[in-house]
């Protein structure tokens, strides 16, 4: 996955849910790490054309629809 890659949220249904589901990378990858997670995860900036807003996200739960050149 890269910077201006077409994404799918293929995370939790209440995302989903609540704003559609397409977005394009922005920034990325970022190697991340918190509390509740004891492994490094690798994450991107996604900008949601439903929601009209940037979020980090976990790569697992993105899914590539159409890659950038």
């Amino acid at each position: 996955m890269k910077v201006g890659d077409l994404v799918k949220w293929n995370g939790s249904t209440a995302f989903r849910v609540a704003a559609r589901d397409t977005g394009i990378v922005v920034a990325g990858p970022r190697l991340t790490h918190s509390t509740s997670h004891s492994q490094w995860r690798t994450t991107y900036a996604v900008a949601w054309f439903g929601a009209k807003e940037t979020f980090w996200h976990n790569d697992e739960h993105l899914g590539v629809l159409s890659e950038n050149r």
